[in-house]
């Protein structure tokens, strides 16, 4: 963009995204409008963060059609879609509308075939940043960007010739690059659940923005894949494109990682090598060893040598808010699944822990099938306390068998965990639904509920045996 070009960011948020792209425009001399629907109160945190930069206007808990046709050029938030009456009424009067990560394939394209793109429903944070600490192993300097929490514009500047890019890729950032006919020349598939059905009419839509992360490989790309889930039947790969596979052994004879005997392989160029023994993976959960193969295949794929690939997994202890570990209280181990914001991540969770569980669940409905979660919770949680939500009052009418409790705040939930005079060996936050109208996002919750633990115990696992609360 030109100095004295006007940009307008929609939607600031709370990840870094619309910071990110604030920041760079802003350096490059542009006027710059953010508009967010969300409060200055909602926003603190990021409106911090560019409060020293000049040539900012700040439009919050609104949008004005006006601020829409008097730019050049609308940086929109990846969910916010395209039939939104403020981008039609961009588009009518002439405005480019793009994403952060279209601005960035166009900048980068010249300098670097080396972009490796991660999608699924879940799996993809931690899946590409274990990829990103095994590949950096071989390639220094190697970059982590997209919906990973961390803007592309903030790693734009340090892309160099031939440089390697892990990009977490969602459904709405691809969805906004179809127009550019791009795919990664190595992309990455998870999985394929049911989610965001508050924002597309069907799976199908929801599948074919996913589609667009292999849609334009070219002879030669390899697209690596979940052999294991629903998506793999989905999958229409172009002529010439390299199909990798993980998952359990099975009935595998082609390429890709697999388990065998408690132990991960890749076979692939006529012969199989070992990688590592799954007693040193340090992730828990049937769900995290397939991110572990997803990893192992694309990394294999670009040349990773199997001890440099068993030195980054055996010290990689997962990311936050993703079963993360918070400590532990009166031999009560608490974990925080706060990111998982679909009822089969909740179900994941679950099984991933044996022992009397007490589970913190509910909130903000996306209108997904709740009947395996709610057969889940029947059979496995022996203390169900629920968060207030409109996917609470969903499950609430589904079905449910045992005991629970229902809670306005999280904080009078974990307060309630904390008085129970029967303590359970686990205390899991994994709600099942996302977090609209508690919390500002998922992370927010999660840290919430970190914060709870330690101001209620004092320091957790330094504290344990203390005085009953």
């Amino acid at each position: 963009m030109k100095g004295n070009d006007t940009v307008l960011i929609m939607g600031l948020g709370l990840h870094g995204g619309g910071i990110g792209a604030a920041n760079y425009f802003l350096s490059g001399g542009s006027r710059v409008i953010i508009t967010d629907l969300k409060s200055e109160k909602e926003l603190r945190k990021s409106i911090e963060k560019l409060k020293s930069r000049k040539n900012v206007r700040f439009v919050l808990g609104r949008h004005d059609f006006e601020d829409f046709h008097n730019v050049d050029l609308i940086i929109k938030n990846p969910a916010v879609p395209l039939d939104s009456p403020y981008i039609k009424h961009a588009l009518n009067h002439g405005v480019r509308v793009d994403t952060d990560i279209g601005i960035f394939i166009d900048n980068i394209s010249e300098k670097t075939r080396n972009i490796i793109g991660v999608t699924g429903t879940k799996g993809k944070s931690t899946t590409a940043a274990l990829l990103h600490r095994i590949i950096i192993r071989k390639h220094p300097g190697a970059l982590l960007g997209g919906n990973i929490t961390v803007s592309v514009f903030d790693i734009l500047d340090h892309v160099k010739s031939g440089s390697y890019v892990i990009l977490e890729l969602s459904s709405f950032q691809l969805g906004g690059i179809r127009e550019r006919g791009y795919s990664p020349r190595l992309g990455i598939i998870t999985n394929f659940m049911e989610d965001h059905l508050n924002y597309y009419k069907s799976m199908e839509d929801y599948f074919q923005d996913k589609a667009v992360l292999y849609m334009f490989q070219k002879e030669g790309d390899v697209l690596v894949i979940n052999r294991d889930d629903p998506v793999f039947s989905l999958v229409k790969i172009q002529a010439g494109v390299k199909l990798t596979g993980f998952g359990f052994e099975g009935s595998f004879t082609g390429e890709g990682s697999f388990i065998r005997d408690g132990k991960i392989y890749f076979r692939g160029d006529g012969k199989t090598d070992f990688i590592i023994d799954t007693a040193e993976i340090k992730l828990p959960g049937k769900h995290n060893l397939y991110n572990v193969l997803a990893a192992v295949a694309a990394a294999c794929v670009e040349g990773v040598k199997p001890p440099e690939i068993e030195r980054a997994i055996s010290n990689f202890h997962g990311l936050e808010h993703r079963l993360e570990y918070v400590g532990s209280y009166n031999n009560t181990a608490f974990y925080n699944d706060s990111a998982a914001t679909i009822p089969a991540a909740a179900v994941q969770a679950i099984e991933c822990f044996n022992g009397s569980l007490t589970m913190i669940a509910g909130g903000s409905d996306k209108g997904l099938d709740l009947e395996a979660f709610i057969t889940k919770i029947n059979g496995r949680v022996n203390n169900l306390l629920l968060l207030e939500g409109t996917g609470t009052d969903r499950l609430l009418q589904g079905g449910l068998k045992g005991k629970y409790k229902v809670f306005s705040s999280l904080k009078e939930a974990l307060g309630h965990v904390f008085r129970m005079r029967k303590s359970s060996d686990i205390v899991l936050l994994s709600p099942g639904f996302a977090s609209f109208g508690m919390f500002s996002n998922e992370f927010h919750r999660g840290e919430e509920f970190k914060n709870l633990f330690f101001e209620l115990t004092g320091g957790g696992e330094y504290y344990e045996n203390g005085k009953e609360l």
